[in-house]
């Protein structure tokens, strides 16, 4: 039986893929343990930028496993919720810079795992949206708290509300998207996380995320406290003394 999840890793740069088409790339239970133990790997690894991107051009991740579910007792599917929340959260807390590479359907679950990224970057032909609600359930995966901060409270509402998808084009306009893309989006998000690998170090990204994420919210003192920490820390490592300065 093939994996749900494949990780190629070489030297700084990592790509997942989700690899159920079939299913348009949708997650059970089975699917997300996968998901967590290849981001696990690269959590242990020196990758300073990571691509998630999906099989085919139909759809990026439709969500939750429709299906699977149906087939789950009660205690699954308490389980499932548990279990998407813990994948989005280690996404958005790896201690590498993260580029969602999406084609096709980008709904549900699936979109609240390209918020949990760093970066999201789209073919023309994504479609971007929040369906929970017209089959009676939520967004369970952190939606609620990420795409108000990357859109603003008013259109997260409208979208989650009415659970009507946008396009690509619109996608980028509200900022839910940084960047449409005319090519090949895969080659395009691979690009951008060699750039990004050949330019700076695993530690420089790590303490940027913790702050980043750990630190929104807090106090001005106090993130200014950990921004001055970090770059003292970083200022005395061997990767800043013999940097290239001629740069």
């Amino acid at each position: 039986m093939k994996s749900p999840i494949r990780l190629e890793m070489e030297d700084k740069v990592a790509v997942l893929t989700i690899d159920r088409n079939e299913r348009r790339n949708s997650l059970d239970n089975d699917a997300i343990d996968a998901f967590l133990a290849a981001l696990n790997k690269v959590r242990r690894s020196q990758v300073v930028a990571l691509v998630i991107t999906a099989d085919g051009d139909r759809s990026f991740c439709a969500g939750s496993d429709l299906k699977a579910l149906n087939g789950y007792n009660e205690e699954e599917v308490t389980h499932h919720t548990h279990l998407f929340q813990l994948l989005t959260e280690t996404i958005d807390e790896l201690p590498c810079a993260t580029i969602a590479a999406i084609e096709g359907a980008c709904l549900g679950g699936g979109l609240e795992i390209a918020l949990a990224c760093d970066s999201r970057i789209a073919d023309r032909g994504a479609r971007f949206g929040f369906p929970e609600i017209t089959v009676g359930v939520l967004p369970t995966g952190g939606g609620t708290i990420r795409a108000p901060r990357a859109i603003g409270l008013a259109r997260a509402r409208e979208m989650m509300l009415f659970g009507e998808p946008v396009d690509a084009k619109e996608a980028q306009t509200i900022g839910l998207i940084s960047k449409v893309v005319t090519g090949n989006v895969r080659e395009e998000a691979r690009a951008r996380a060699e750039l990004l690998a050949s330019q700076t170090h695993r530690e420089a990204v790590m303490l940027l995320k913790a702050m980043l994420v750990s630190g929104a919210g807090a106090p001005p003192r106090l993130g200014a406290t950990l921004a001055y920490l970090g770059d003292v820390a970083l200022s005395r490592s061997p990767y800043f003394l013999n940097a290239d300065q001629s740069k």
